[in-house]
């Protein structure tokens, strides 16, 4: 008889007095993560997705041509500069937050013009809204239950916000190769009522789930996912709070030319 593996023996003890602290809802929950998550994995190097840190998935579908839109994006607009820096595309940043302006500002200089910044909010409509910009934190929001506006100085004003469709035709390329949705809470509104037209101009679109942060839950998350599926996209995630949508037709090719 074979004896068992030390390691594998201290990898069951682990896993049982962690059950044992857990709730039989956690306990569920937990051993669904440390099964299904390989398998994620798996998928996405089959489907050629890439990951990259901190959280972002992206089918690689790039070329110098290549368009995309970094929706809070941040002071550094880190993502942005990883596909400017591998693919020599063209990139987008929106942002409406005051205290990120200079940095981004730099960034279409330092890019020698490939980094483009759009001070934005991005909303279902066109109009103005108020933003409240954290005074301690990278991100504010437009929603004042954010948890980085209820409980944290903020300083709050007002800014111009637009549609998916306005800041296409502002950017004035379609169809969009990515999208990067970081909203802080608005990407619900946004996406719950996306119409066809505006929805079907990004080929690639990622979305970060903020119902951690806000009063959005993570049954609103799933009806997301599914609207966007019914409007013909495909998806994948990792966690079930980053979702990669996009096209299936981009699995076999068609990359912009």
């Amino acid at each position: 008889m074979k004896a068992n593996n030390p390691d594998s023996v201290k990898i069951k003890d682990w896993l049982h007095k962690l059950m044992k602290k857990m709730k039989f809802k956690r306990r569920v929950r937990t051993l669904f993560i440390l099964m299904v998550r390989p398998l994620a994995w798996l998928r996405m190097k089959l489907l050629g997705i890439r990951f990259c840190k901190p959280n972002y998935l992206y089918l690689e579908k790039f070329n110098e041509h290549s368009v995309m839109i970094d929706a809070g994006c941040g002071h550094e607009a880190e993502f942005s500069l990883h596909l400017i820096n591998k693919y020599r595309l063209h990139a987008y940043g929106v942002d409406p937050t005051i205290k990120h302006s200079t940095s981004l500002r730099k960034l279409e200089v330092t890019t020698g013009g490939h980094f483009h910044y759009l001070p934005l909010a991005v909303t279902r409509t066109n109009g103005l809204h108020t933003f409240h910009e954290s005074n301690d934190f990278e991100s504010g929001s437009i929603l004042p239950e954010h948890v980085n506006v209820k409980n944290n100085e903020t300083t709050s004003y007002t800014v111009e916000s637009v549609s998916l469709a306005e800041l296409v035709r502002r950017i004035g390329t379609t169809p969009v190769d990515y999208i990067k949705l970081d909203m802080e809470g608005v990407e619900y509104d946004l996406l719950k009522g996306v119409k066809d037209e505006e929805i079907n101009a990004f080929r690639q679109i990622f979305v970060e789930f903020h119902y951690h942060c806000t009063n959005y839950t993570t049954g609103d998350t799933m009806a997301i996912v599914r609207h966007l599926r019914k409007k013909g996209f495909k998806s994948f995630t990792l966690d079930r709070h980053n979702y990669l949508f996009y096209k299936y037709d981009l699995l076999s090719g068609g990359m912009r030319k």
